[in-house]
Protein backbone atom coordinates (compact mmCIF):
# COMPACT_ATOMS: atom_id res chain seq x y z
CA UNK A 1 0.00 0.00 0.00
CA UNK A 2 1.39 3.38 -0.98
CA UNK A 3 1.55 6.51 1.12
CA UNK A 4 -1.22 7.88 -1.07
CA UNK A 5 -3.48 4.98 -0.04
CA UNK A 6 -2.69 5.54 3.64
CA UNK A 7 -3.37 9.24 3.30
CA UNK A 8 -6.67 8.55 1.56
CA UNK A 9 -7.86 6.34 4.44
CA UNK A 10 -6.64 8.95 6.95
CA UNK A 11 -8.72 11.59 5.17
CA UNK A 12 -11.79 9.37 5.57
CA UNK A 13 -11.13 8.94 9.28
CA UNK A 14 -10.53 12.66 9.62
CA UNK A 15 -14.03 13.24 8.30
CA UNK A 16 -15.36 11.00 11.08
CA UNK A 17 -13.35 13.03 13.60
CA UNK A 18 -14.81 16.24 12.24
CA UNK A 19 -18.36 14.86 12.33
CA UNK A 20 -17.91 13.70 15.93
CA UNK A 21 -16.18 16.89 17.01
CA UNK A 22 -18.77 19.14 15.42
CA UNK A 23 -21.55 17.21 17.13
CA UNK A 24 -19.98 17.33 20.59
CA UNK A 25 -19.09 21.03 20.23
CA UNK A 26 -22.81 21.82 20.48
CA UNK A 27 -22.84 20.74 24.13
CA UNK A 28 -22.53 23.51 26.68
CA UNK A 29 -21.86 22.23 30.19
CA UNK A 30 -23.22 24.64 32.83
CA UNK A 31 -21.07 26.06 35.60
CA UNK A 32 -21.05 24.30 38.94
CA UNK A 33 -21.12 20.69 37.74
CA UNK A 34 -19.33 18.14 39.98
CA UNK A 35 -15.58 17.66 39.72
CA UNK A 36 -16.06 14.19 38.26
CA UNK A 37 -17.84 15.70 35.26
CA UNK A 38 -15.07 18.18 34.53
CA UNK A 39 -12.36 15.56 35.05
CA UNK A 40 -14.03 12.97 32.86
CA UNK A 41 -14.76 15.39 30.02
CA UNK A 42 -11.18 16.69 30.12
CA UNK A 43 -9.79 13.16 29.74
CA UNK A 44 -12.22 12.29 26.97
CA UNK A 45 -11.35 15.44 25.05
CA UNK A 46 -7.64 14.70 25.50
CA UNK A 47 -8.24 11.22 24.06
CA UNK A 48 -9.89 12.88 21.05
CA UNK A 49 -6.83 15.08 20.61
CA UNK A 50 -4.51 12.04 20.64
CA UNK A 51 -6.70 10.49 17.97
CA UNK A 52 -6.48 13.65 15.90
CA UNK A 53 -2.69 13.60 16.18
CA UNK A 54 -2.55 10.02 14.92
CA UNK A 55 -4.80 10.74 11.97
CA UNK A 56 -2.99 13.93 11.01
CA UNK A 57 0.40 12.20 11.03
CA UNK A 58 -0.92 9.57 8.63
CA UNK A 59 -2.76 12.15 6.54
CA UNK A 60 0.27 14.39 6.06
CA UNK A 61 3.11 11.86 6.04
CA UNK A 62 1.60 8.53 5.06
CA UNK A 63 3.40 5.71 6.87
CA UNK A 64 6.64 7.60 7.50
CA UNK A 65 5.90 8.31 11.17
CA UNK A 66 3.71 5.28 11.85
CA UNK A 67 5.77 4.50 14.97
CA UNK A 68 4.67 7.76 16.58
CA UNK A 69 1.08 6.86 15.76
CA UNK A 70 1.45 3.48 17.49
CA UNK A 71 2.96 5.23 20.50
CA UNK A 72 -0.13 7.43 20.84
CA UNK A 73 -2.55 4.49 20.89
CA UNK A 74 -2.11 3.59 24.55
CA UNK A 75 -2.47 7.19 25.86
CA UNK A 76 -5.56 7.64 23.67
CA UNK A 77 -7.13 4.46 25.02
CA UNK A 78 -6.15 5.10 28.63
CA UNK A 79 -7.70 8.57 28.62
CA UNK A 80 -10.91 7.21 27.16
CA UNK A 81 -11.05 4.43 29.74
CA UNK A 82 -10.20 6.64 32.70
CA UNK A 83 -12.59 9.38 31.62
CA UNK A 84 -15.42 6.88 31.27
CA UNK A 85 -14.61 5.20 34.57
CA UNK A 86 -14.49 8.52 36.45
CA UNK A 87 -17.83 9.56 34.99
CA UNK A 88 -19.75 6.37 35.69
CA UNK A 89 -17.91 4.32 38.32
CA UNK A 90 -15.65 6.42 40.57
CA UNK A 91 -16.70 7.46 44.05
CA UNK A 92 -16.32 11.09 45.09
CA UNK A 93 -13.29 10.11 47.20
CA UNK A 94 -11.66 8.39 44.21
CA UNK A 95 -12.31 11.42 42.02
CA UNK A 96 -10.62 13.70 44.54
CA UNK A 97 -7.70 11.30 44.91
CA UNK A 98 -7.20 11.49 41.16
CA UNK A 99 -7.52 15.28 40.99
CA UNK A 100 -5.30 15.99 43.99
CA UNK A 101 -2.84 13.10 43.96
CA UNK A 102 -2.95 11.75 40.38
CA UNK A 103 -3.97 8.33 41.69
CA UNK A 104 -6.28 5.81 40.03
CA UNK A 105 -7.24 2.58 41.81
CA UNK A 106 -5.20 -0.44 40.78
CA UNK A 107 -8.27 -2.38 39.76
CA UNK A 108 -9.66 -3.62 36.47
CA UNK A 109 -11.36 -0.41 35.38
CA UNK A 110 -12.55 -1.93 32.12
CA UNK A 111 -14.39 -4.64 34.00
CA UNK A 112 -16.04 -2.09 36.28
CA UNK A 113 -17.18 0.03 33.33
CA UNK A 114 -18.65 -2.99 31.58
CA UNK A 115 -20.86 -3.84 34.54
CA UNK A 116 -23.09 -0.83 33.85
CA UNK A 117 -25.40 -0.10 30.89
CA UNK A 118 -24.90 0.46 28.03
CA UNK A 119 -21.28 -0.69 28.29
CA UNK A 120 -22.36 -4.13 29.47
CA UNK A 121 -23.65 -4.69 25.93
CA UNK A 122 -20.43 -3.56 24.20
CA UNK A 123 -17.29 -4.89 25.95
CA UNK A 124 -15.01 -2.63 23.94
CA UNK A 125 -12.71 -1.69 26.82
CA UNK A 126 -11.77 -5.25 27.75
CA UNK A 127 -11.45 -6.17 24.07
CA UNK A 128 -8.83 -3.44 23.63
CA UNK A 129 -6.69 -5.06 26.30
CA UNK A 130 -7.24 -8.60 25.06
CA UNK A 131 -6.49 -7.81 21.44
CA UNK A 132 -3.63 -5.33 21.48
CA UNK A 133 -2.46 -4.36 24.96
CA UNK A 134 1.09 -5.72 24.52
CA UNK A 135 1.59 -3.71 21.35
CA UNK A 136 0.06 -0.56 22.88
CA UNK A 137 2.28 -0.85 25.93
CA UNK A 138 5.45 -1.79 24.08
CA UNK A 139 5.46 1.14 21.69
CA UNK A 140 4.76 3.60 24.50
CA UNK A 141 7.68 2.60 26.73
CA UNK A 142 10.16 1.43 24.09
CA UNK A 143 9.64 -2.31 24.34
CA UNK A 144 10.61 -5.12 22.02
CA UNK A 145 7.66 -4.64 19.66
CA UNK A 146 9.54 -1.61 18.34
CA UNK A 147 12.44 -3.76 17.12
CA UNK A 148 10.60 -5.64 14.43
CA UNK A 149 8.91 -2.50 13.20
CA UNK A 150 12.16 -0.56 12.84
CA UNK A 151 14.67 -3.16 11.70
CA UNK A 152 12.91 -5.00 8.90
CA UNK A 153 14.43 -4.58 5.46
CA UNK A 154 17.89 -3.23 4.73
CA UNK A 155 17.71 0.10 6.51
CA UNK A 156 16.72 1.34 9.95
CA UNK A 157 13.39 3.09 10.02
CA UNK A 158 9.70 2.50 10.48
CA UNK A 159 8.40 -0.36 8.35
CA UNK A 160 4.82 -1.34 9.17
CA UNK A 161 2.55 -3.72 7.34
CA UNK A 162 -0.45 -2.37 5.52
CA UNK A 163 -2.92 -4.20 7.73
CA UNK A 164 -1.30 -2.83 10.88
CA UNK A 165 -1.64 0.76 9.66
CA UNK A 166 -5.20 0.28 8.49
CA UNK A 167 -5.97 -1.37 11.82
CA UNK A 168 -4.72 1.69 13.67
CA UNK A 169 -6.89 4.01 11.60
CA UNK A 170 -9.95 1.79 12.04
CA UNK A 171 -9.33 1.63 15.79
CA UNK A 172 -8.92 5.40 16.07
CA UNK A 173 -12.16 5.96 14.21
CA UNK A 174 -14.10 3.69 16.56
CA UNK A 175 -12.53 5.25 19.65
CA UNK A 176 -13.42 8.77 18.54
CA UNK A 177 -17.05 7.90 17.91
CA UNK A 178 -17.28 6.05 21.22
CA UNK A 179 -15.68 8.96 23.09
CA UNK A 180 -18.13 11.41 21.56
CA UNK A 181 -21.03 9.21 22.62
CA UNK A 182 -19.69 8.97 26.17
CA UNK A 183 -19.33 12.77 26.39
CA UNK A 184 -22.93 13.16 25.27
CA UNK A 185 -24.09 10.57 27.81
CA UNK A 186 -22.33 12.48 30.59
CA UNK A 187 -23.90 15.74 29.43
CA UNK A 188 -27.33 14.13 29.46
CA UNK A 189 -27.59 14.64 33.23
CA UNK A 190 -27.19 18.41 32.85
CA UNK A 191 -28.29 19.45 29.36
CA UNK A 192 -30.50 16.55 28.24
CA UNK A 193 -31.89 18.19 25.12
CA UNK A 194 -28.41 18.97 23.81
CA UNK A 195 -27.15 15.50 24.70
CA UNK A 196 -30.05 13.72 22.99
CA UNK A 197 -29.49 15.82 19.89
CA UNK A 198 -25.81 14.90 19.77
CA UNK A 199 -26.47 11.18 20.31
CA UNK A 200 -29.09 11.21 17.56
CA UNK A 201 -26.66 12.98 15.25
CA UNK A 202 -23.88 10.47 15.95
CA UNK A 203 -26.19 7.53 15.53
CA UNK A 204 -27.46 8.86 12.20
CA UNK A 205 -23.89 9.41 10.98
CA UNK A 206 -22.25 6.19 12.12
CA UNK A 207 -24.93 3.66 13.13
CA UNK A 208 -28.03 4.49 11.08
CA UNK A 209 -29.69 1.14 11.81
CA UNK A 210 -29.33 1.36 15.59
CA UNK A 211 -30.99 3.27 18.39
CA UNK A 212 -28.95 5.95 20.16
CA UNK A 213 -27.69 4.98 23.67
CA UNK A 214 -29.54 6.54 26.58
CA UNK A 215 -28.02 9.74 27.96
Amino acid sequence: MSNTDIQARAIQVRQSLETSGNAVSKIRIPAGVPDKVRASLALLRASFDDATGIVELFRIHGGEFAGACFSLLRPMNEKLKRGTWIAFCATDAEVQDFIQNDKIPQRNLSQEIEQIPPFDQFPMFSQQHANAWDKFHSFTHGGNQVLGAYTSGEGIGASFGDQAILGVLDHVESIVVMGAQVMAMIAGNYVPDQAHGVLDELTAAFMPNRTAPAS
